[in-house]
Protein backbone atom coordinates (compact mmCIF):
# COMPACT_ATOMS: atom_id res chain seq x y z
CA UNK A 1 0.00 0.00 0.00
CA UNK A 2 2.69 2.29 0.62
CA UNK A 3 4.78 2.16 -2.25
CA UNK A 4 1.30 2.25 -4.41
CA UNK A 5 0.96 5.78 -2.48
CA UNK A 6 4.64 6.60 -3.31
CA UNK A 7 3.78 5.64 -7.05
CA UNK A 8 0.80 7.89 -7.29
CA UNK A 9 2.37 11.09 -5.39
CA UNK A 10 5.60 10.95 -8.40
CA UNK A 11 3.48 10.86 -10.91
CA UNK A 12 0.80 13.64 -10.06
CA UNK A 13 4.52 15.84 -8.97
CA UNK A 14 5.71 15.12 -12.57
CA UNK A 15 2.19 15.56 -14.21
CA UNK A 16 2.40 19.56 -12.55
CA UNK A 17 5.95 19.67 -13.76
CA UNK A 18 5.05 19.14 -17.15
CA UNK A 19 2.03 21.55 -17.33
CA UNK A 20 3.91 24.41 -15.77
CA UNK A 21 6.46 23.68 -18.50
CA UNK A 22 3.84 23.65 -20.82
CA UNK A 23 2.13 26.76 -19.59
CA UNK A 24 5.73 28.93 -19.96
CA UNK A 25 5.39 31.55 -22.34
CA UNK A 26 8.01 31.38 -24.89
CA UNK A 27 11.76 33.51 -24.63
CA UNK A 28 11.33 36.20 -27.28
CA UNK A 29 13.62 36.64 -29.66
CA UNK A 30 16.76 39.18 -28.98
CA UNK A 31 16.33 42.32 -30.88
CA UNK A 32 19.40 42.89 -33.13
CA UNK A 33 22.08 45.32 -31.56
CA UNK A 34 25.36 45.98 -32.69
CA UNK A 35 28.67 47.81 -31.04
CA UNK A 36 30.89 50.28 -32.23
CA UNK A 37 34.76 49.60 -32.07
CA UNK A 38 36.52 52.30 -34.21
CA UNK A 39 36.62 53.33 -37.83
CA UNK A 40 39.54 54.44 -39.45
CA UNK A 41 39.96 55.73 -43.14
CA UNK A 42 42.33 55.75 -45.80
CA UNK A 43 42.41 58.43 -48.12
CA UNK A 44 43.50 58.98 -51.76
CA UNK A 45 42.92 55.63 -53.41
CA UNK A 46 42.63 54.79 -56.51
CA UNK A 47 40.34 51.95 -57.18
CA UNK A 48 38.07 50.95 -60.63
CA UNK A 49 40.37 53.89 -62.16
CA UNK A 50 38.37 56.79 -59.53
CA UNK A 51 40.36 58.46 -56.84
CA UNK A 52 38.72 58.53 -53.24
CA UNK A 53 38.69 57.24 -49.89
CA UNK A 54 38.62 53.53 -48.36
CA UNK A 55 36.61 53.62 -44.96
CA UNK A 56 36.93 50.71 -42.70
CA UNK A 57 34.55 49.75 -39.99
CA UNK A 58 35.28 47.69 -37.07
CA UNK A 59 32.23 46.50 -34.94
CA UNK A 60 30.20 44.09 -33.62
CA UNK A 61 26.36 42.12 -34.18
CA UNK A 62 23.96 40.57 -31.66
CA UNK A 63 21.11 38.92 -32.52
CA UNK A 64 21.32 39.54 -36.18
CA UNK A 65 22.50 35.61 -37.52
CA UNK A 66 20.90 35.23 -40.93
CA UNK A 67 19.44 38.67 -41.05
CA UNK A 68 19.82 40.45 -44.09
CA UNK A 69 21.58 44.16 -43.33
CA UNK A 70 23.69 46.94 -44.57
CA UNK A 71 26.90 48.63 -42.96
CA UNK A 72 25.28 52.06 -44.45
CA UNK A 73 27.45 55.23 -44.51
CA UNK A 74 25.65 58.70 -44.93
CA UNK A 75 27.64 61.75 -45.58
CA UNK A 76 27.05 65.20 -44.23
CA UNK A 77 27.83 68.25 -43.79
CA UNK A 78 29.62 69.05 -40.22
CA UNK A 79 26.26 70.52 -39.06
CA UNK A 80 24.40 67.27 -39.89
CA UNK A 81 22.80 68.61 -43.46
CA UNK A 82 23.34 65.88 -45.94
CA UNK A 83 24.72 66.02 -49.32
CA UNK A 84 22.71 65.58 -52.21
CA UNK A 85 23.01 63.21 -54.77
CA UNK A 86 23.58 64.31 -58.14
CA UNK A 87 23.73 61.20 -60.44
CA UNK A 88 22.23 58.31 -58.49
CA UNK A 89 25.27 55.92 -58.41
CA UNK A 90 26.03 56.51 -54.32
CA UNK A 91 22.70 57.50 -52.69
CA UNK A 92 20.26 56.89 -50.41
CA UNK A 93 16.46 56.60 -50.86
CA UNK A 94 16.25 60.26 -49.80
CA UNK A 95 18.79 61.03 -52.46
CA UNK A 96 21.45 62.03 -49.92
CA UNK A 97 24.92 60.81 -50.87
CA UNK A 98 25.62 57.33 -49.13
CA UNK A 99 27.67 54.27 -49.49
CA UNK A 100 26.17 50.38 -48.31
CA UNK A 101 28.21 47.01 -47.52
CA UNK A 102 26.00 44.36 -47.96
CA UNK A 103 25.75 41.94 -44.22
CA UNK A 104 24.52 38.88 -43.76
CA UNK A 105 25.78 37.36 -40.24
CA UNK A 106 26.81 33.63 -40.07
CA UNK A 107 27.13 34.03 -36.25
CA UNK A 108 25.61 35.45 -33.16
CA UNK A 109 27.30 36.99 -32.27
CA UNK A 110 29.03 38.28 -35.50
CA UNK A 111 32.55 40.05 -34.93
CA UNK A 112 33.39 42.61 -37.91
CA UNK A 113 36.98 43.38 -37.90
CA UNK A 114 37.34 45.15 -41.00
CA UNK A 115 34.57 46.22 -42.82
CA UNK A 116 35.55 48.37 -45.67
CA UNK A 117 33.69 50.32 -48.15
CA UNK A 118 35.17 52.80 -50.90
CA UNK A 119 34.12 55.78 -51.49
CA UNK A 120 35.10 58.01 -54.80
CA UNK A 121 36.00 61.92 -53.90
CA UNK A 122 33.82 62.79 -57.04
CA UNK A 123 30.90 61.10 -55.51
CA UNK A 124 30.87 63.82 -52.74
CA UNK A 125 29.16 66.13 -55.30
CA UNK A 126 30.68 69.05 -53.91
CA UNK A 127 31.59 72.29 -55.47
CA UNK A 128 35.59 73.84 -55.66
CA UNK A 129 37.09 74.63 -52.26
CA UNK A 130 37.49 73.25 -48.67
CA UNK A 131 34.57 71.59 -46.75
CA UNK A 132 34.24 70.55 -42.88
CA UNK A 133 32.18 66.97 -43.30
CA UNK A 134 31.09 63.92 -41.51
CA UNK A 135 30.29 60.42 -42.20
CA UNK A 136 27.14 58.97 -40.05
CA UNK A 137 27.61 55.25 -39.96
CA UNK A 138 24.61 52.95 -38.77
CA UNK A 139 23.70 49.26 -39.35
CA UNK A 140 20.43 48.58 -41.01
CA UNK A 141 17.86 46.18 -42.25
CA UNK A 142 17.55 45.27 -45.49
CA UNK A 143 14.18 47.51 -45.56
CA UNK A 144 16.15 50.68 -44.39
CA UNK A 145 15.15 50.48 -41.04
CA UNK A 146 18.10 51.15 -38.11
CA UNK A 147 19.08 48.95 -36.48
CA UNK A 148 22.19 50.60 -34.75
CA UNK A 149 23.75 53.67 -35.27
CA UNK A 150 27.55 53.41 -35.00
CA UNK A 151 29.80 56.68 -35.22
CA UNK A 152 29.74 60.12 -36.53
CA UNK A 153 33.04 60.59 -38.19
CA UNK A 154 34.14 64.39 -38.70
CA UNK A 155 36.63 64.90 -41.90
CA UNK A 156 37.77 67.41 -43.94
CA UNK A 157 37.57 67.42 -47.84
CA UNK A 158 39.41 69.86 -50.65
CA UNK A 159 37.27 69.49 -54.28
CA UNK A 160 40.19 70.70 -56.40
CA UNK A 161 39.27 73.24 -58.70
CA UNK A 162 38.74 72.32 -62.55
CA UNK A 163 39.45 75.97 -64.51
CA UNK A 164 42.39 77.94 -64.00
CA UNK A 165 41.66 81.23 -62.53
CA UNK A 166 43.73 84.34 -64.53
CA UNK A 167 45.40 87.20 -62.81
CA UNK A 168 46.35 90.47 -64.30
CA UNK A 169 49.95 89.77 -65.08
CA UNK A 170 48.92 86.15 -66.91
CA UNK A 171 50.45 83.90 -64.93
CA UNK A 172 48.06 81.36 -63.14
CA UNK A 173 47.71 78.19 -61.12
CA UNK A 174 45.00 75.79 -60.62
CA UNK A 175 44.83 73.93 -57.19
CA UNK A 176 44.10 70.04 -57.20
CA UNK A 177 44.53 69.36 -53.78
CA UNK A 178 46.23 68.94 -50.36
CA UNK A 179 47.06 66.42 -47.82
CA UNK A 180 48.44 66.29 -44.22
CA UNK A 181 51.07 63.19 -42.46
CA UNK A 182 50.78 64.64 -38.79
CA UNK A 183 53.14 63.21 -35.99
CA UNK A 184 56.33 63.11 -38.62
CA UNK A 185 59.66 63.92 -37.38
CA UNK A 186 62.35 65.57 -39.39
CA UNK A 187 65.81 67.29 -37.91
CA UNK A 188 64.92 66.24 -34.43
CA UNK A 189 61.37 68.22 -34.37
CA UNK A 190 57.98 66.69 -33.83
CA UNK A 191 55.64 68.52 -36.68
CA UNK A 192 53.37 67.73 -40.28
CA UNK A 193 54.38 67.42 -43.58
CA UNK A 194 51.64 69.28 -46.00
CA UNK A 195 51.56 68.10 -49.80
CA UNK A 196 49.77 69.70 -51.96
CA UNK A 197 49.36 69.26 -56.01
CA UNK A 198 49.00 71.93 -58.48
CA UNK A 199 49.13 73.05 -61.72
CA UNK A 200 50.89 76.62 -63.25
CA UNK A 201 50.83 78.62 -66.08
CA UNK A 202 52.90 80.92 -67.79
CA UNK A 203 55.46 80.56 -64.84
CA UNK A 204 58.11 79.09 -66.81
CA UNK A 205 61.88 80.47 -65.77
CA UNK A 206 59.40 82.95 -63.46
CA UNK A 207 61.12 82.83 -59.32
CA UNK A 208 58.19 81.82 -56.91
CA UNK A 209 57.11 80.13 -54.08
CA UNK A 210 54.28 77.67 -52.35
CA UNK A 211 53.30 80.05 -49.52
CA UNK A 212 51.33 78.38 -46.68
CA UNK A 213 50.08 81.01 -44.22
CA UNK A 214 48.95 79.57 -40.64
CA UNK A 215 45.59 81.48 -39.44
CA UNK A 216 43.12 81.30 -36.69
CA UNK A 217 39.58 79.97 -37.37
CA UNK A 218 38.22 83.44 -37.84
CA UNK A 219 41.05 83.75 -40.81
CA UNK A 220 43.52 86.17 -38.26
CA UNK A 221 46.93 85.08 -38.74
CA UNK A 222 48.87 83.49 -35.55
CA UNK A 223 51.86 85.65 -34.84
CA UNK A 224 55.72 84.39 -35.22
CA UNK A 225 57.45 84.92 -31.82
CA UNK A 226 60.86 83.24 -32.97
CA UNK A 227 61.66 84.80 -36.44
CA UNK A 228 61.84 80.92 -38.44
CA UNK A 229 58.97 80.08 -39.97
CA UNK A 230 57.55 83.94 -40.52
CA UNK A 231 56.56 85.85 -43.45
CA UNK A 232 57.48 89.73 -43.62
CA UNK A 233 54.13 90.66 -42.14
CA UNK A 234 55.14 88.51 -38.79
CA UNK A 235 52.65 85.79 -39.15
CA UNK A 236 53.73 82.15 -39.19
CA UNK A 237 54.20 80.43 -42.93
CA UNK A 238 56.10 77.96 -44.74
CA UNK A 239 57.36 78.60 -47.87
CA UNK A 240 58.64 76.24 -50.79
CA UNK A 241 60.79 77.68 -54.06
CA UNK A 242 59.20 77.54 -57.43
CA UNK A 243 60.90 77.82 -60.63
CA UNK A 244 58.86 75.65 -63.63
CA UNK A 245 60.52 74.36 -65.75
CA UNK A 246 58.00 73.78 -67.98
CA UNK A 247 55.05 76.07 -69.01
CA UNK A 248 52.35 74.48 -67.82
CA UNK A 249 53.86 72.79 -64.89
CA UNK A 250 53.00 70.03 -63.02
CA UNK A 251 53.85 69.06 -59.21
CA UNK A 252 52.43 66.87 -57.84
CA UNK A 253 53.30 66.61 -54.77
CA UNK A 254 54.82 69.25 -53.46
CA UNK A 255 55.52 69.32 -49.54
CA UNK A 256 56.45 71.25 -47.03
CA UNK A 257 57.06 70.02 -43.16
CA UNK A 258 55.79 72.51 -40.40
CA UNK A 259 57.19 71.52 -36.90
CA UNK A 260 54.70 71.87 -34.37
CA UNK A 261 56.62 73.78 -31.73
CA UNK A 262 56.54 77.04 -35.06
CA UNK A 263 52.81 77.71 -34.39
CA UNK A 264 53.41 78.71 -31.29
CA UNK A 265 49.83 78.51 -29.53
CA UNK A 266 49.36 78.13 -26.01
CA UNK A 267 48.46 74.75 -24.77
CA UNK A 268 44.83 73.22 -25.34
CA UNK A 269 42.35 72.52 -28.45
CA UNK A 270 43.25 75.02 -31.69
CA UNK A 271 40.82 75.22 -35.07
CA UNK A 272 43.15 76.29 -37.56
CA UNK A 273 43.33 77.45 -41.29
CA UNK A 274 46.62 76.55 -43.93
CA UNK A 275 45.96 79.45 -46.31
CA UNK A 276 47.91 78.30 -49.48
CA UNK A 277 49.17 80.71 -52.21
CA UNK A 278 51.36 80.76 -55.24
CA UNK A 279 53.68 84.02 -54.95
CA UNK A 280 56.26 85.61 -56.87
CA UNK A 281 59.70 85.95 -55.14
CA UNK A 282 58.99 90.09 -54.46
CA UNK A 283 55.59 88.53 -52.56
CA UNK A 284 53.31 89.76 -54.87
CA UNK A 285 50.18 87.15 -55.09
CA UNK A 286 49.99 84.71 -58.60
CA UNK A 287 47.51 82.60 -57.73
CA UNK A 288 45.74 81.48 -54.17
CA UNK A 289 45.21 78.08 -53.98
CA UNK A 290 42.91 77.09 -51.05
CA UNK A 291 42.06 77.07 -47.22
CA UNK A 292 42.67 73.85 -45.54
CA UNK A 293 40.95 73.93 -41.71
CA UNK A 294 42.55 71.66 -39.23
CA UNK A 295 42.46 70.81 -35.39
CA UNK A 296 45.92 71.04 -33.36
CA UNK A 297 45.88 70.47 -29.46
CA UNK A 298 49.13 71.56 -28.11
CA UNK A 299 50.09 69.33 -25.09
Amino acid sequence: MKKLTFSLAAIMLCMIFSAAAIAQPALKPTKPTATFQRLWVDYDITEGGKRGMRIHSAFKVFGMKGVAAWLQIKFQKRDGTALMDNNGEFDHEDGSVAAFQKLRPGFDPAVYKDEAVFMPYDELDLSPGSHQLRMAVDVIYEAGELIEHLTFHNFDFTQPSKTPVKTSTGATATFQRLWVDYDITEGGKRGMRIHTAFKVFGMKGVGSYLQIKFQKSDGSPLMDKNGEFVHEDGSVAAFVKLKPGFDPAVFEDEPIFMPYSELDLTPGTHHLKMNVDVIYEDGGLIQHLTLYEFEYTKP
